[in-house]
């Protein structure tokens, strides 16, 4: 099913005259528009054709159909080059009444297409026949299902990145606190309280987490918001930039920033600070 005047190169649709069965809506061929005419014969709006004997009037050109046009080649249909053409049903049927409709096309508005894909649901349940419908719905149903793969592998790789990451600024933190034992112990003995240090190491740890955050946030945004964009720009996919998951990731950082300096300064002053300053000199 396909709506709107966005299929249409040249002309305009009139439904009644359609209906009358002296017209035809020619398929263009299958380019990028403002490169049809350039390249490639087509006929025109108000050309007179010939098929089969009988003549038809061109009502309207329309953009490539080539998602639904494409298929089988008829036998010994040769090579040459053929142009598509869409006629009412019923003027098929009485021009060729031995053959079946090999396609038939909807012309539905935008608002009615979710009721088209109901009528045309229900007509396929109630009659038995499992007719290819290709429809907004069914190339969406069909991209879902073909980059379901790709999505899972990246989401995947996504989290084992954040988890090496998370790790990775754990590891930081812990280094950091144990290679200084020897420092806090001598503030601590030149008057700084168990409170203050733990107060102390806690903002350090806040801070390394708001600037790694920063950091996350300045670098997605450039990388994934400009140049991701830049470069799926014009394709068949639509892109959507969210920073969900960093704002997930934020709070685990700051947790962790507030909890790795609490369990390092606990497991520290299990030692005395004299202990702290000779294992230190040794």
């Amino acid at each position: 099913m396909y709506s709107g005047e966005t299929y249409w190169t040249n002309g305009s649709f009139d439904q009644e005259l359609f209906a009358t069965g002296d017209y035809v809506l020619a398929i263009g061929p299958g380019l990028d528009l403002g490169m049809q005419e350039e390249t490639m014969p087509t006929v025109s709006v108000g050309d007179q054709v010939t098929i089969e004997g009988r003549a038809y009037t061109v009502m309207t050109v329309l953009n490539s159909l080539s998602a639904v046009t494409e298929g089988a080649r008829e036998v010994d249909g040769g090579n040459d080059f053929s142009l598509g053409f869409v006629m009412p049903s019923e003027v098929f049927c009485r021009q060729w009444p031995e053959n079946t409709l090999r396609k038939l096309y909807f012309n539905v508005s935008d608002e009615q297409i979710g009721e088209a894909q109901e009528i045309l649901d229900a007509y396929m349940r109630e009659s038995g026949q499992n007719i290819p419908v290709t429809s907004r719905q069914s190339m969406a149903e069909q991209y879902g299902r073909e980059t379901r793969s790709t999505a899972v592998m990246g989401n995947t790789i996504s989290i084992v990145i954040a988890l090496v990451g998370v790790l990775n600024f754990i590891n930081s933190m812990v280094t950091a606190i144990i290679s200084r034992k020897r420092e806090f112990a001598m503030i601590q003995s030149v008057g700084m309280t168990k409170r203050q240090l733990c107060q102390m190491l806690t903002a350090e740890g806040l801070y390394y987490a708001g600037m790694t955050l920063a950091v996350s946030y300045i670098l997605s945004a450039l990388a994934v918001g400009i140049v991701v964009r830049g470069m799926v720009a014009g394709g068949f996919s639509t892109f959507r930039f969210t920073l969900l998951p960093l704002l997930c990731c934020t709070p685990v950082l700051i947790g962790l920033a507030v909890l790795i300096p609490y369990l390092c300064f606990r497991n520290l002053e299990k030692q005395s600070v004299v202990e702290r300053l000779r294992g230190a000199d040794v």
